[in-house]
């Protein structure tokens, strides 16, 4: 007897589309759990966005954070060869004529010339050197040892107080010791003492002889004013300018500081835009995947908490954004008075600065603070997503577990339809026999 190859051929049914009907129905549960599941992950991408819409808002604190790095002050120099200047937040504008006269130089010490550096040894073992800058010293081993080793004593000495030690070789046979100070300006000169296993001073086995003298930095500002100073960095001699000398010039060059509000404005502008680019997103997401989501509540009153609450115990003479033309709309959003802010600026810059960055109070500083823990791997928003995640998980477990089971399902209904096709089949041809049959006994009783 011929076998089934196809479902519904022994039974006449539609084996196909009974199935068919059959696992619809049990595949309802399933459907709803990815219905779920879909959610779940709109809400996911929906955080991600709101992750997305609060980081401009930290960068914008972090940038007001570090307010006296805004440029307040510019300071251009003229001849830029001659020296660079920067300002901080307590300069002023004004004109300046600037001569170098003098770079500062370090000092610097050298041996006699010896013909190696390996080998020759100095003094006797137990002998010390001292050195000594700006009244501090030190001593290392010096007895005993070659010009290498003694230059390895003195950098590797851990109370170095700034000399640094060096080996030229001027040919093969002419080795020096070369001692530098770290330091320029004559204030930092060296000194040194040889001094015997006894602690008696003796004379110098290297024959240290300066080789460069110390120098100090001077400027001559507006014709008047001699500046003298040990360093080529000079942070003094005008309040909140900071000069870069680089070269001596034989006469004045210019150097120009003024006040620019431009980066001031741009960063609070900055900071407002984010502010209200977060408004706009927290909104549009409360009418979409996150419809009644309580992160969003979360989110948007820890921020307005912040501006909201004034800084307390600042220095200066501004305390609240409002005072700076930065204020509250009826829609929630922020407004800058550009005009407020630069008088702000003009006024009390360092008042302002505190507004900002003080490192308790500072409405920048809070907020940088809230955003990052609310950001960060275990904030407010990375539970909401690890909660979120948990679920969708969840979800496609159960319906793996599901859809094996009713993969089973399925396969033993067509295996019970199988047997029913084959059953009928062969009932099927049992029939037409007997039909046969009886069509032949009928035909021969007739026949007689």
């Amino acid at each position: 007897m011929p076998s089934i190859t196809a479902p519904g051929i022994g039974s006449g049914l539609d084996v196909n589309s009974i199935v068919s009907q059959l696992m619809s129905q049990e595949q309802q549960p399933i459907l709803a759990l990815q219905q779920k599941q879909a959610g779940y992950t709109a809400q996911l991408s929906a955080i991600g966005q709101l992750r997305n819409a609060v980081s401009p808002l930290q960068d914008a604190a972090n940038k007001l954070k570090d307010f006296s790095s805004l440029a307040a002050f510019t300071a251009k120099s003229a001849d830029s060869a001659k020296f660079t200047a920067s300002t901080d937040n307590t300069a002023a504008a004004g004109s300046f004529d600037i001569q170098v006269q003098s770079l500062a130089q370090s000092q610097k010490l050298g041996s006699a010339a010896q013909a190696d550096k390996d080998t020759t040894t100095f003094g006797n073992v137990g002998d010390t050197l001292t050195l000594a800058v700006n009244g501090n010293s030190f001593s290392v081993a010096s007895g005993g040892k070659t010009l290498s080793e003694i230059a390895s004593a003195i950098n590797a000495a851990t109370d170095n107080v700034g000399v640094s030690a060096s080996v030229v070789q001027e040919n093969a046979n002419s080795f020096y010791l070369v001692l530098t100070s770290d330091n320029t300006g004559t204030a930092n000169t060296i000194t040194t003492v040889f001094k015997d296993s006894g602690g008696s001073a003796v004379a110098d086995p290297l024959t240290l002889a300066q080789t460069q003298a110390a120098k100090d930095a001077s400027i001559l500002i507006d014709n008047t004013y001699t500046v003298t100073r040990s360093s080529n960095t000079v942070t003094d001699a005008i309040q909140g300018v900071t000069l870069n000398l680089k070269e001596t010039s034989a006469s004045a060059v210019n150097l120009k500081v003024a006040k620019g509000t431009a980066a001031i404005t741009g960063a609070v502008g900055k900071f407002v835009d984010a502010y209200n680019g977060l408004q706009k997103s927290l909104t549009d997401l409360s009418n979409g995947s996150l419809s009644g989501d309580s992160t969003l509540r979360l989110v948007q009153n820890q921020i307005r908490s912040i501006l909201n609450t004034p800084p307390v115990g600042l220095s200066g003479g501004v305390s609240s954004l409002s005072e700076i033309g930065v204020s509250f709309q009826k829609d929630g959003t922020l407004k800058l008075d550009s005009g407020k802010l630069s008088d702000a600026v003009n006024n009390d810059l360092v008042g302002l600065s505190d507004l900002f960055e003080n490192d308790d109070q500072g409405y920048a500083f809070r907020l940088y603070d809230t955003v990052e823990q609310m950001l960060g791997s275990s904030g407010l928003l990375s539970a909401r997503e690890d909660g979120l995640n948990a679920r969708i998980g969840d979800a496609q477990d159960r319906v793996t577990s599901m859809q094996f089971r009713l993969d089973k399902t399925e396969q033993q209904l067509r295996a019970q339809f199988a047997a029913l096709d084959s059953l009928m089949s062969r009932l099927t041809q049992t029939s037409s026999f007997l039909t046969a049959q009886l069509s032949s006994l009928s035909s021969g009783n007739s026949g007689g």
